[in-house]
């Protein structure tokens, strides 16, 4: 008898879970899944940037910490999970659904993935909430050693929005976000104020999914175990945490309850689903600026914890312009105070898993603009080192700063061109990475 090893690999159709319309697949590089009459293989993995042909295409997609879905014919898909993204936390239980090389999301482009008629946005609407989504405590958000408290650095758990006019009152009321039932409400003892309550649903469409609600304010909570919410119901308002007004939201998909003490495991990449609800569409809508002031590594409580050390978005309009080399895909942070400061060089986040050297001497930041005449300036320095940098906007040199501990210096005022809808700020580092580069501000605004 001979046996034909040529023949090609069985490819898989069951999802290994499925949140509404929206199906997840574990899968290793050389792989197939089949949906919808489409291939879909993984063929690669670089970093957090994964290789996929999906029917006659092939193409880079990076795992989608804050990046919306691709569509191909009439699928839709973003990839929730690799191993690389993984090797970044301590916590393995975290990644708990990753079971494979990747996990991927795959739905039909023509429906959503959350039904809007059963599906809600986790915050109520009726006190004016505006969602950004320009927190830098996104989905499996890298959290470097020079920002965290303790000695490890790791990834955030879930989606936190920014909540700071409501902290302790009566406002933008936190709703069960389907049919749901109560799990369980721990009250006491969670933060040092004695205000905090976690809150955990679990859907009533989809016994196993779990949704948690963390930083809510224990005297607007009276929920009780077992009881029944419907869609949109008033679960309570946030507190936050010592230092923000904020609630951080998680999904998760669990065989068994989860535990106050391992919530955090298995969390379901759902940022797509929640910027959906939102902004009812997943597709790209560029956001554009004739002027603007940008600040950078503030700590959370000063500015919303809008970072902007992230990569580029075009649904924000700006960010910084990263590539594969970058596993965290976004630059590091410091504050001291009042004062802060993305920090630059050749070398990031050294001493850590998230380690990578820059290919290139510099760094680029973009913001969306008309195309016309801008006048901007930027300020740079580090609270904690001293710097080196060089700044030139739109090919326009501003100058060589040198700074010392704590020192920041405003470049004068230049006036460019941009033909393109990006201007950009180009940041020169020590190819000896001796010293960082620093930038704290940029202030612009269209001339003409």
């Amino acid at each position: 008898m001979i046996l034909d090893f040529s023949a090609k690999a069985q490819k898989q159709t069951e999802a290994d879970f499925s949140w509404g319309n929206a199906s997840y697949f574990n899968i290793n590089v050389g792989e197939s899944i089949l949906n919808s009459d489409t291939e879909i293989k993984l063929i690669q993995l670089e970093n957090h940037f994964n290789q996929i042909k999906i029917g006659d295409d092939t193409v880079w997609i990076k795992v989608s910490r804050r990046t919306l879905p691709m569509q191909f014919g009439n699928l839709r898909v973003f990839v929730a999970d690799n191993k690389n993204v993984k090797a970044l936390d301590n916590k393995k239980g975290i990644h708990g659904l990753l079971k494979k090389d990747a996990l991927i999301c795959i739905s039909g482009s023509d429906f959503p993935m959350l039904d809007p008629g059963k599906y809600i946005f986790p915050i109520s609407f009726s006190d004016g909430f505006l969602w950004s989504a320009e927190e830098d405590s996104y989905m499996f958000s890298y959290t470097s050693l020079s920002e965290t408290k303790s000695k490890e650095s790791g990834s955030h758990v879930g989606i936190d929005f920014d909540l700071s006019d409501a902290r302790g009152i009566e406002k933008h009321w936190i709703v069960a976000i389907e049919n749901s039932t109560v799990v369980w409400v721990e009250d006491k003892n969670l933060d040092k104020a004695g205000k905090e309550a976690w809150v955990l649903l679990e859907s009533e469409s989809q016994p196993g999914i779990y949704y948690l609600y963390k930083h809510l304010n224990n005297n607007y909570t009276k929920l009780k175990s077992g009881q029944k919410m419907q869609m949109g119901e008033p679960i309570g308002t946030i507190w936050g945490d010592e230092i923000w007004g904020h609630l951080t939201f998680s999904v998760i998909k669990s065989d068994t309850i989860p535990s106050i003490n391992n919530c955090d495991d298995n969390v379901v990449n759902c940022f797509p689903q929640i910027f959906e609800l939102y902004f009812k569409q997943t597709s790209e809508f560029p956001k554009y600026f004739s002027k603007g002031r940008i600040f950078f590594g503030k700590i959370r409580s000063q500015n919303g914890d809008q970072k902007n050390a992230s990569a580029f978005e075009e649904y924000s309009g700006k960010g910084w312009i990263l590539g594969k080399w970058n596993v965290a895909d976004k630059v590091d942070c410091a504050s001291k105070g009042t004062m802060s400061n993305v920090r630059l060089g050749k070398t990031l986040f050294s001493g850590s898993s998230a380690v990578c050297i820059n290919p290139s001497n510099w760094f680029d930041y973009e913001i969306n603009v008309p195309v016309g005449v801008y006048r901007i300036r930027a300020k740079v320095g580090d609270v904690t080192l001293q710097t080196w940098q060089k700044v030139v906007f739109e090919n326009v040199e501003a100058g060589v700063f040198t700074g010392g501990i704590g020192e920041f210096v405003w470049t004068s005022e230049k006036v460019v061109k941009v033909n393109d809808g990006k201007l950009t700020i180009r940041i020169f580092v020590d190819t000896n990475n001796e010293k960082p580069a620093g930038i704290s501000e940029i202030v612009f605004q269209r001339a003409k």
